[in-house]
């Protein structure tokens, strides 16, 4: 069995450096008990990489103030550390700063060297690394995602601690693939939602977007396409600008994203893309004079490279996300101060770094001071977790072990938690830090930038602070199809669902919240109106009683009632008299009674109705009205038989008086009853299975068996008819009263009234619809009385002399 395979790589790190010497060579060093590595891109171009046919020493130039800035940002935060008395007292940081010439082939060199065991430069790789020191227990770097992704899986192997105080990218955060990676800065996918966040505030949902094509720009790009979907913000048109391409070719394919960029019409550009090809699509978009709502990555968006662009103002509103940064406290005066020291004429050589006099104004621009803040807290990680490892108080270090390792000092770089700036700072499960962004925009005043507000899983935002450059700052629109109104969904048209027909939704739906593209059906008892958010129950409207026609027919229902009473009263007195045996003596009270319960039933019309009075309604009136016209239909018969059939034996007319008037009256009442209990057999509960289709309904008892009504109150009318047509042409007696004169009038009164009911009722309105009813009821019960008892009420109080035997003696005999 083998148990250990090694490998040994001999390097020889010894090289002497000019300005384009091999990239391994330090640019700082200085020993330490501790030592702690540093990838810088000092430079940002290696120079004559295609003609590299041979594995010979790579040079580089072009000094990037940045990395320089934060290198120098590093040697002064492991100084601060060491001249401190409570953070790791007793110890010493020491620290090797390597340039990447952000370029992953130049990266290799320094990494193999950290790893290199500790006091060699000999690389040992075995089954077993637990025992392994290596020359370094933790690397600050590097800036960018190609250069970390060399470098992060050979740590990883090793288990040293690597924190990059500028690589976003999404892909590190998988602990998995890089168990040692960390960062200050906050991964893209913060950035991206905070984008997304940022164009939902404004409303924007139809934009453009700008990447590189490589795992930085792609790899955010999908992250917004996924997040922008699910929050309704749609990419008219992705642009993708290869690495590789020349400076000329790259131009090219700048040219033809603008061109796309402006035949979408889009008001907002979102680029993604690295710090060089940002500076190459803005000097392209300054040459167009294209102005749009640029929203910025933290790659770019704070770079003095773009900022002192000629004409950068034109552009339109520059809006960015960058690392909430802190002044660090101290550096301005340390920066200056070594710069002036070590230049003094701005031609000497430092570490093999020419330092420019042009690239002096950058560096010691409040701006690019900006990016020493994660580099500062990065190294403050290390010596927290280290302070832990050591057991150290604010005292001194307990040390337990003489051999501290990497892989040790990386389980307590997971657990850090200190106060820096004021604010709490620790990393969560995915080495990612609990800090936010700032929110920056383009001004013309101070450092060129203002900001606007911040984002941390929330955002905060002084839109005022904005300039638009437009009419009145009003926020420029960017939208395929505008917003629907309420109560409107969308109805998608093309690809995109950005771009779409507003449809209303119709009776009996509504647009929820939750779905913008499809109306939903309202809940069972519910309903809505075109274009509703929401379904209500319904309202039910009846007749009121203080309603002003109801109080007035209860007052004339009143007057009837009181009128018929009265009848009743005066008849029972004259009871024995021949006018009331001649009207129809016990029958008469049997039918004012009746038109006593039919003036009563229309109470049964007023108020909210039950189910108990919907199946009363209309049977009660229409057996009150049977009732009192079956007397008259058996009191006309016996009018025509005395008056114009005088031939028939008096026992007939007789029994058609006594049996033969009850016997019809109960056959009458039966027909009428069966009819009745049809009806009321018949009616629904009012509120049973009803199925809700309005929002306001006028509430009263339907006439469901249309049917069984028109056999109740037609058969009323036929005996109207029947009594008419009797005596309509019966002549009385000379010296006789006429009494089928008065069954002409009152019967002739109840059909006419009920025929121009029957029409009437059909076109007016709910609530009109029982006033009608109830006014009908009462009227033709009126005419009965006027027609039929008026005259004979006459008589017996103002004629009383009329009241003879001889007077009445044709009907009494």
């Amino acid at each position: 069995m083998i148990f250990y395979i090694i490998f040994i790589l001999r390097l020889n790190a010894r090289f002497v450096l000019s300005t384009h010497e091999p990239v391994a060579y330090q640019i700082f060093k200085k020993p330490g008990e501790f030592m702690i590595g540093g990838l810088f891109p000092f430079h940002s171009n290696v120079n004559d990489l295609e003609s590299h046919w041979k594995p010979e020493p790579l040079t580089c130039s072009s000094l990037n103030p940045t990395g320089f800035l934060q290198a120098l940002a590093m040697k002064f935060a492991l100084e601060e550390i060491n001249n401190s008395t409570t953070l790791l007292p007793g110890e010493s940081l020491g620290y090797e700063v390597y340039d990447t010439c952000l370029n992953p082939l130049a990266i290799l060199h320094p990494v193999l060297l950290f790893l290199a065991r500790n006091g060699t430069e000999e690389v040992e790789m075995s089954c077993n690394l637990t025992e392994y020191k290596t020359r370094v227990l933790a690397v600050i770097g590097p800036s960018s995602t190609e250069v970390a992704t060399v470098s992060m899986k050979l740590f990883s192997i090793f288990r040293i601690p690597q924190i990059s105080y500028s690589v976003t990218a999404d892909i590190f955060s998988d602990k998995s693939t890089y168990p040692a990676f960390y960062r200050t800065v906050p991964s893209d996918q913060k950035q991206v939602a905070g984008m997304v966040t940022l164009m939902t505030f404004f409303g924007w949902n139809w934009i453009a977007a700008i990447a590189s094509a490589d795992d930085y720009g792609e790899t955010a790009l999908r992250q917004f396409s996924s997040s922008g979907m699910s929050s309704g913000i749609c990419i008219a048109y992705e642009g993708l600008i290869p690495t590789y391409l020349s400076v000329s070719d790259t131009s090219t394919v700048i040219e033809d994203i603008l061109d796309k960029i402006e035949q979408t019409d889009v008001k907002v550009v979102l680029v993604f893309a690295s710090l060089t090809q940002s500076v190459a699509v803005f000097k392209e978009v300054i040459m167009r004079n294209m102005t749009r709502v640029w929203i910025g990555s933290a790659s770019w968006i704070l770079s003095q490279s773009i900022l002192s662009l000629p004409g950068i103002e034109r552009v339109g509103t520059v809006i960015g996300f960058f690392p909430s940064a802190h002044t660090v406290s101290g550096f301005d005066g340390y920066l200056r101060n070594m710069i002036s020291q070590t230049y003094p004429q701005f031609s000497d050589v430092f570490q093999g770094i020419t330092l420019e006099p042009d690239k002096i104004p950058i560096i010691l621009n409040p701006l690019t001071a900006l990016h020493a803040h994660s580099v500062y807290t990065a190294v403050y990680a290390v010596a927290f977790a280290l302070h832990k490892l050591l057991n150290c108080t604010s005292v001194k270090c307990n040390k337990q072990e003489s051999n501290i390792y990497a892989w040790k000092l990386l389980k307590e770089v997971k657990k850090v938690d200190f106060s820096i700036f004021n604010t709490s700072f620790k990393f969560d499960s995915n080495g990612n830090p609990n800090t936010g962004y700032d929110i920056v925009t383009y001004s013309m005043s101070g450092m060129g930038f203002t900001k606007i507000g911040t984002y941390n899983k929330e955002m905060g935002l002084d839109s005022t602070l904005i300039n638009w450059g437009t009419p009145d700052n009003v926020v420029p629109e960017s939208q395929c199809s505008g917003n629907c109104s309420r109560g409107q969904v969308r109805r998608v048209k093309g690809t995109h669902s950005c771009c779409f027909d507003c449809v209303d939704c119709q009776e009996g739906m509504f647009q929820s919240s939750e779905d913008e593209y499809q109306c939903q059906p309202c809940p069972m008892g519910q309903w809505s109106n075109v274009r509703s958010t929401s379904c209500t129950n319904p309202t039910y409207m009846y007749l009121q009683w203080g309603h002003l026609s109801v109080i007035f027919l209860l007052l004339f229902s009143f007057v009837i009632f009181g009128l018929v009473l009265g009848t009743i009263i005066l008849f029972f007195q004259h009871r024995h008299s021949p006018l009331v045996r001649a009207s129809g003596g016990h029958m008469c009270c049997f039918s004012l009674l009746s038109l006593l319960a039919v003036n009563l039933s229309i109470i049964l019309f007023i108020g909210k109705p039950t189910d108990v009075e919907c199946k009363l309604q209309q049977p009660l009136p229409a057996m009150g009205f049977t009732c009192c016209l079956s007397t008259l239909s058996i009191k006309a018969l016996q009018v025509m038989l005395v008056t114009d059939f005088k031939d028939v034996p008096t026992k007939y007319i007789q029994w058609l008086k006594t049996i033969g008037t009850w016997s019809f009256l109960i056959f009458s009442m039966v027909i009428q009853g069966l009819f009745c209990t049809w009806y009321i057999l018949s009616a629904p509960s009012l509120y049973q299975n009803e199925q809700v289709t309005f929002l306001y309904k006028y509430l009263k008892c339907e006439i469901t068996n249309v049917f069984c009504f028109f056999l109740m109150f037609g058969y009323n009318g036929i005996l109207a008819l029947v009594s008419f047509m009797l005596n309509c042409v019966a002549q009385a007696p000379p010296g006789q009263y006429n009494l089928a004169r008065d069954i002409t009038f009152s019967t002739l009164a109840y059909l006419l009234i009920w025929i121009v009911f029957v029409p009437v009722y059909a076109v007016v309105t709910d609530g009109n619809q029982l006033l009608l009813q109830m006014v009908v009821t009462l009227v033709s019960s009126s005419g009965i009385m006027l027609g039929y008892f008026a005259p004979k009420c006459y008589i017996l109080l103002l004629k009383p002399e009329m009241a003879s035997e001889e007077y009445f003696k044709i009907y009494n005999n």
